[in-house]
């Protein structure tokens, strides 16, 4: 497997490497290029390069990659919460590319193009574990490429892709001509090395559909595995309707939660009729802290665990799907769909997905009618109105949830995919 994360529970993707893989009758070994540690209980192999090593080997006859020896060990639960927050230089570089992203990730495809691998360890390492299928999931940039090239050359294992991201194409919005010289030479690096990959998988069937055309490989969709109880069991609605938000506030998330922010201000004007609790990982800067703080009825919280979350969402009663409205990040997360739209459906809570009716997410949701679906910021307010005038509609769309989640996502459909694609190319 070649990633851009490590394997760590709490860092990589919602878990969804865990989530894929628990239980699938295989063995695994990892190739990754972030500073952090592995944390799970399924891959105990690794080799690990970083950006320091790739730095260092520019002016040193250091090279960089190696094996990792001692990866953490379940009972380092605490070295594992310090390892996800990514303190020191690489939280501070990672905080700079959000101000200044294209010039950050320009100067970094640089020095991943650039620098020097160790070509021998890398090559020690999979001839050691001689892997049947090299699986890559992650959004293809210079770095990845130029990383899974060298290894094609040193295994005769196919390759499977995947990707949750509009990772190549041109359809984006930008007025920053180093986002587009950046995409241009990804664009026609990507036409150059899509032939490696005998599957792509991908979590919109529009993009599956294009990729499919375009480059002329096998593509499918592969989602999370959710746990969903054998029989839905409805629970009580509030007297006052509590939503939950839990996730990232990035690519103008924020702008859609204070959209729902203003809504209650209007919704609950004689009494308080809803409210909003919103759970994230990220530090708000000024501006977020300021708009959203001035809700009365939305409320911001710091991150809790899984398992807490998961007791929020049983004292609950609607669980957000949002992204943003602008031009620029509806085209860039269009074909994102959220892991946690899958968590949302075992959550027992009705989803609301408030997004661009052309992302991946709200198309999927409105198909199987698993939420109550919003694609502009003027049909908030509407649907909000009607659900505290019509709560059935929550236990009715929780219900719908759960089943979408249930005939879809369940783990042995999911990994029955994956082990029939994985085996159809072994066979070919």
């Amino acid at each position: 497997m070649i990633t851009d994360e490590e394997w760590n529970d709490a860092v990589y993707g919602n878990n969804v490497l865990t989530n894929w893989f628990e239980g699938f009758d295989a063995e695994f070994a990892q190739i990754y290029c972030s500073p952090g540690m592995p944390y799970n209980h399924i891959c105990d192999r690794y080799f690990q390069i970083t950006d320091s090593q790739m730095v260092r080997s520019l002016y040193t006859g250091k090279r960089a990659g190696g094996v990792i020896r001692k990866p953490l060990l379940e009972t380092d639960v605490n070295l594992s919460k310090v390892n996800a927050q990514r303190s020191g230089s690489y939280k501070w570089l990672k905080q700079l590319s959000l101000y200044v992203h294209t010039p950050m990730m320009m100067i970094r495809d640089a020095i991943w193009l650039w620098g020097r691998y160790d070509k021998n360890a890398l090559k020690q390492f999979v001839d050691d574990f001689k892997p049947d299928v090299v699986f890559c999931p992650r959004m293809f940039t210079p770095k990845l490429k130029r990383l899974e090239k060298i290894v094609s050359t040193m295994t005769d294992a196919p390759f499977v892709a995947f990707t949750a991201d509009n990772e190549a194409s041109l359809n984006c919005y930008s007025w920053s001509p180093l986002f587009w010289l950046r995409r241009l030479a990804i664009h026609h690096s990507f036409k150059k090395h899509v032939g490696i990959y005998s599957h792509y998988f991908m979590f919109s069937e529009d993009q599956a559909l294009e990729y499919h055309q375009q480059y002329g490989i096998p593509t499918s969709c592969l989602y999370k595995c959710g746990s969903f109880a054998e029989h839905f069991e409805p629970k009580a609605v509030n007297k006052t309707i509590r939503m939950i938000y839990a996730g990232r506030l990035y690519c103008n998330r924020w702008k859609t939660l204070a959209a729902i922010g203003e809504a209650l201000e209007k919704l609950n004007q004689d009494e308080e009729k809803m409210i909003l609790d919103v759970y994230t990982a990220d530090v708000l800067t000024s501006k977020q802290e300021r708009v959203l703080g001035g809700f009365k009825h939305l409320r911001v919280h710091a991150p809790i665990t899984s398992s807490q979350l998961s007791e929020e969402y049983k004292k609950a009663d609607i669980a957000l799907h949002v992204e943003s409205f602008d031009k620029e990040y509806r085209l860039a997360t269009r074909y994102s769909f959220s892991t946690k739209i899958i968590d949302l459906m075992a959550s027992s809570c009705a989803i609301i997905a408030i997004c661009w009716e052309k992302h991946a997410g709200y198309q999927y949701l409105k198909n199987y009618d698993a939420a109550l679906c919003v694609s502009d910021y003027e049909g908030i307010l509407p649907l909000l109105q009607r659900i505290s005038e019509q709560p059935s509609l929550i236990e009715k769309y929780a219900e719908k949830a759960w089943r979408c989640g249930k005939e879809n996502h369940t783990r042995h459909i999911i990994q029955e995919h994956v082990n029939e694609i994985f085996e159809n190319i072994l066979i070919n």
